[in-house]
C-alpha cells in the first residue's frame, strides 16, 4: 500500500463496511472486472462507483491542480517562503505549516494555465529564434559554396545530386526533430496532482523510475507556487499602483475583489501577502515624499501613487472572512448554546467589530440619558429561544467583550492569512498613528452580513465610536442592551449555500425562504452562451462594433430563454457590452436604454450597493453626459460618489475624478461657485495619479479666475507647473502651458494687487479726510458749544445786578 503503517492502521479501524450484495461482490472479483478496465487522471483517493440508479459516479475528485507548494512545510518539499520570512516576535502566525486544513490549497486552474501558456511562448519564440538562425547558417553555407564554384568557373550543369538529397533530408530531419520536440515538450506541462500528499509510504525501492519521476513533478509544482509568489503577485500589485493609467479598476467591494484576484489566478488565501506587498509599496511613496522635501535626489518621486483603497480592501476582506469563522465558532460551543439567544451573541460580536474601544459606566449613562426612544424590554425577551440549543444542559451562552473577539480575529487572520493587521482594532500598540484612522467600519458591517447571512435592520449605525457588548450570563436568562447594534436590530440570519454551476467567484450566496431573484438556481452553464459572450468581447477589444453587438445581443437571448427571465448574472454582463458597443457606435439613444436594463438587473440581483450595480451607473453617467442630458447625467454621477464611499472608503481612487467630473459640468453650465466648490472637493479626496491632480489644479485656477480671485489662482496654478516639472519636463506641452498660465496669472494678480492698492490708498485718504473733516465739524461743535456757555454765563452775571436795581427803586 502507499500509505504509511499508522495510516494503514486508522483506516482499518475507521472503516466502514459496504452494503453491497454477494451477487454484486462476485461480479466485482470477476475475470470481466479485470478487462473492463480505463486509465483515469486524478487524485488518487478518486473513486468510482455504480449508484444504485445504474448510473456511474465518480466521488472524492477532491482536486484537478497540484498541491500548492507555498502551504507545504519546508521539511516536506514545500518552497519555505512563509517560513523563512516568520517574524519570531509574532504571536498571532502560527511558526509551522501544518495544519490539516492546508492540505486542500491547490493552485488555482487560471494560474496553471497562464503559467502553460507562457511557457509554450517562451519555447515557441526560442524555437523561432533556432530556426532563423539555422536559415541564416545554412544561407551563408550555401552562399560560401556559390562563391566557390564561382572561383573555380562558376557553376555547371554537373551539380551533384547526392549533396542536395543530403541537404533536403536534414532539412526534413530537423523539422521532424522540432516537431517532436515540441509534442515532448507539451507532455511535460502535463501536472501531476498528487505531489505533497502526507502520510504516503516511499516508493523509492518500489519503482525507481517512478520516484524520480515524482520528484520531477514535485519539482515542476514547486517552480509554479515560486512563479506565483516572486512573478505573479509582484505584477498584481504594480499594476494596481498603475491603474490610474491603464485604465484598469480597482475592485469595490470583497465579492468584486474575489473575481478579480481568481482571474489572476491568485488564491484568497494569499491576501495577507498582498496586503504585506501594499504596505511595501505605501511606504516607498512616503519615503519618496519625505526625500522630496528634504531636497534628497536618491529616491525619486513617481507619478502613480499606490492606491490607499487597495490595502483597505484587503484587509476588510481579511477581517470579514475571518469574524465568519470566528462567529461560527462561538455559536457552536458548548454544545451550541448560543442558539438559544442568538440575537445578543451576535449583536455584541458586531458591535465589538465596528468600534474603537468599550464605553465605560460613565460614558454608558451618559449617552442612555440622551437618548429619545428606549428600546421595549418585551422586544428584547422576545427574542430569547426557550429549550434551543445547550444539548439540555444548563450553562449559559458566553458573551465576549471587544478585547476577546478581536483577539480572536487577529489569530484567525494570522492563522489562515499568516498577516498581522494594521488597521483595524486600534488599541494594538502595534498600529502606526498614520495608519489608525483607515480602518472601514461601515464597508466591513456590510461584508460580514454578507458573508454570514445576516440580515440588519436599515438604519444609520454609530460605527467607528466606542461599543457596549450586553451579557447573557445573567442568572435571569434575559437579553441585555448592546451598542451600537442591539439585538432587535437582528432582523434574520440565511443560510448560505454554494451551487455546483456558481458562475462567479463569489461562490456561496444567501437562501432565502421564498422566491428571490438572486436564487442560485440561476447560475446555470451553458457553453455556447459564454462562447457567444467571449467572442463579442474579443470583437470589442478589436474594435468591431458591429460584430461585438450581434454576438452579444445572441449570448443574452440565449441565456434568457434558458433562464425564462433576464435576471441573470451574464445577461446583465451582455447588457453592459451591448451599450458599450452603442455607446462607441455614438448610438446615444440605445445605449442609455441598454444601460437602463443593465442598471436595472444589476440592482435585482445584487441590491443598490452591489459592484455590478456602481459600473452601471458609470454607463449610464457617460452616456447620460455624452448625449448632452446634464441633469440625469448628474444623478447618476452623485449616485457613484456615494456607493463608492459606501463600499470602499473615503481614499477610493475614483472618488477624486468623480467631484472633477460634477465640478467640470457645472463649470460648462456656468454655476462657477458650484463648481469651485466640487473642485476643492476633488483636490481634498485622495488621488493616485498626480498628474490628474495637476488637472484639478488648473481647472481650479480656471475657475477662481472666473469669480477674479487672481492670487489665489497663480498660487493652485503654481503648484500644477511644479508637478509638471518635475514629470513631464520643461520641454511638455503641459508644462508650457502651465507656465503661460503662471504668467498671466502672476500679472492679473499684480494689476489686480495694484487696482486693490489704489484703491485702498483711495480708502485711506478718504477715511483721512473724512477724519479732518470729523475734527473740524467736532472742534466747530466744541465752539459753538463754548460760546453759548459763555452767553449763559453773561446772563448769569447781569441777572443779579438788575434785582438790585428794582431793590433800590422800590425802597425809594
Amino acid at each position: 500500500y502507499p500509505l504509511t503503517d499508522e495510516k494503514m492502521l486508522y483506516i482499518k479501524n475507521h472503516r466502514s463496511t459496504p452494503l453491497a450484495s454477494a451477487e454484486e461482490k462476485a461480479e466485482c472479483k470477476g475475470e470481466d472486472a479485470k478487462k473492463n478496465t480505463i486509465t483515469s487522471c486524478g487524485p488518487v483517493e478518486m473513486k468510482g462507483i455504480v449508484g444504485s440508479d445504474k448510473r456511474k459516479y465518480v466521488l472524492d475528485c477532491t482536486r484537478l491542480t497540484p498541491r500548492d507548494a507555498n502551504w507545504v512545510p519546508k521539511l516536506h518539499g514545500g518552497t519555505g517562503y512563509w517560513e523563512d520570512k516568520l517574524d519570531d516576535t509574532n504571536e498571532v502566525v502560527p511558526p509551522s505549516l501544518n495544519d490539516d486544513e492546508w492540505i486542500m490549497c491547490v493552485l488555482r486552474p487560471e494560474l496553471v494555465t497562464q503559467y502553460a501558456e507562457m511557457k509554450i511562448n517562451n519555447f515557441l519564440q526560442e524555437r523561432a529564434l533556432k530556426m532563423k538562425q539555422a536559415s541564416e547558417d545554412s544561407k551563408e553555407v550555401r552562399n560560401s559554396e556559390v562563391s566557390q564554384d564561382a572561383a573555380v568557373g562558376g557553376i555547371t550543369d554537373t551539380t551533384d545530386e547526392s549533396k542536395v538529397e543530403d541537404k533536403n533530408k536534414n532539412v526534413g530531419e530537423s523539422k521532424d526533430n522540432l516537431a517532436n520536440a515540441e509534442e515532448e515538450y507539451i507532455r511535460s506541462l502535463q501536472y501531476n496532482v498528487n505531489v505533497f500528499l502526507p502520510s504516503l509510504r516511499s516508493i523509492e525501492t518500489i519503482d525507481k523510475d517512478a520516484y524520480d519521476q515524482l520528484h520531477k513533478d514535485e519539482e515542476e509544482a514547486r517552480e509554479l507556487a515560486r512563479h506565483l509568489w516572486d512573478t505573479v503577485m509582484p505584477a498584481l500589485t504594480k499594476d494596481i499602483r498603475l491603474s490610474s493609467g491603464n485604465g484598469l479598476q480597482i475592485p469595490a467591494d470583497g465579492k468584486s475583489l474575489t473575481e478579480f484576484i481568481h482571474q489572476r489566478g491568485i488564491n484568497c488565501r494569499y491576501f495577507g501577502r498582498l496586503a504585506e506587498l501594499a504596505q511595501k509599496e505605501e511606504q516607498d511613496d512616503v519615503a519618496a515624499e519625505k526625500a522630496m522635501e528634504n531636497k534628497d535626489a536618491r529616491l525619486k518621486l513617481q507619478r502613480y501613487k499606490m492606491p490607499l483603497s487597495w490595502l483597505e480592501l484587503l484587509e476588510c476582506e481579511m477581517v470579514a472572512r475571518a469574524a465568519k469563522h470566528v462567529l461560527d465558532s462561538y455559536m457552536r460551543e458548548q454544545g451550541g448554546v448560543a442558539s438559544a439567544q442568538p440575537a445578543q451573541t451576535i449583536a455584541s460580536f458586531l458591535s465589538a467589530l465596528v468600534s474603537i474601544g468599550e464605553e465605560s459606566a460613565a460614558e454608558t449613562e451618559i449617552r442612555m440619558s440622551n437618548l429619545r426612544d428606549a428600546l421595549d424590554e418585551d422586544d428584547m425577551n422576545a427574542l430569547t429561544m426557550c429549550g434551543a440549543g445547550g444539548n439540555g444542559d444548563a450553562v449559559r451562552a458566553t458573551v465576549r467583550g471587544r478585547a476577546d473577539v478581536w483577539a480572536d480575529i487577529e489569530r484567525e487572520v494570522g492563522r489562515r492569512y499568516r498577516y498581522t493587521l494594521c488597521l483595524y482594532n486600534g488599541s494594538n500598540t502595534k498600529v502606526k498613528d498614520a495608519l489608525k484612522n483607515r480602518a472601514l467600519f461601515t464597508p466591513l458591517l456590510r461584508r460580514i452580513c454578507q458573508r454570514t447571512g445576516i440580515r440588519l435592520v436599515g438604519k444609520k449605525y454609530d460605527v467607528g465610536g466606542k461599543c457596549v457588548c450586553g451579557g447573557a450570563n445573567s442568572t435571569s436568562g434575559r437579553l441585555t442592551y448592546s451598542y451600537p447594534i442591539a439585538p432587535v436590530d437582528i432582523l434574520d440570519i440565511l443560510p448560505l449555500i454554494k451551487h455546483a454551476a456558481a458562475v462567479s467567484g463569489e461562490t456561496f450566496v444567501p437562501c432565502p425562504f421564498y422566491g428571490s431573484a438572486g436564487s442560485p438556481s440561476l447560475h446555470v452553464l451553458l457553453s455556447d452562451a459564454k462562447a457567444m459572450y467571449e467572442h463579442g468581447h474579443a470583437h470589442m477589444n478589436a474594435g468591431n462594433l458591429s460584430l461585438a453587438l450581434e454576438y452579444s445581443q445572441e449570448a443574452a437571448s440565449l441565456y434568457q430563454r434558458v433562464v425564462e427571465t433576464p435576471l441573470h448574472s451574464q445577461i446583465s454582463r451582455c447588457l453592459k457590452l451591448i451599450s458599450a458597443a452603442h455607446f462607441h457606435g455614438d448610438d446615444h439613444a440605445h445605449s442609455i436604454a441598454s444601460a437602463a436594463k443593465y442598471l436595472a438587473v444589476s440592482v435585482s440581483l445584487g441590491g443598490f450597493d452591489c459592484a455590478e450595480a456602481l459600473n452601471a451607473h458609470i454607463s449610464m453617467a457617460n452616456s447620460l453626459l455624452t448625449a448632452g442630458r446634464v441633469k440625469q447625467g448628474l444623478k447618476h454621477l452623485r449616485a457613484m460618489q456615494f456607493l463608492m464611499e459606501l463600499m470602499t472608503g473615503p481614499n477610493y481612487s475614483e472618488i477624486s475624478s468623480t467631484y472633477y467630473k460634477i465640478g467640470a459640468q457645472y463649470y460648462e453650465c456656468g454655476r462657477v461657485d458650484d463648481a469651485l466648490r466640487f473642485y476643492k472637493l476633488a483636490a481634498a479626496c485622495t488621488n493616485d495619479d498626480r498628474m490628474i491632480g495637476c488637472i484639478i489644479s488648473r481647472s481650479t485656477a480656471m475657475a477662481l479666475v472666473r469669480v477674479g480671485k487672481f492670487k489665489e489662482a497663480y498660487e493652485i496654478e503654481k503648484k500644477a507647473y511644479q508637478s509638471y516639472t518635475a514629470f513631464l519636463g520643461d520641454e511638455h506641452d503641459a508644462t508650457k502651458a502651465s507656465l503661460n498660465a503662471v504668467m498671466q496669472f502672476m500679472q492679473l494678480a499684480v494689476e489686480q494687487g495694484k487696482v486693490k492698492a489704489v484703491q485702498e490708498q483711495k480708502l485711506t485718504e478718504q477715511k483721512a479726510a473724512d477724519a479732518v473733516a470729523d475734527q473740524i465739524i467736532k472742534a466747530d461743535e466744541d465752539a459753538d458749544e463754548g460760546k453759548k456757555k459763555k452767553k449763559k454765563s453773561k446772563k448769569k452775571k447781569k441777572k443779579p445786578a438788575a434785582v438790585a436795581a428794582q431793590d433800590s427803586e422800590q425802597s425809594d
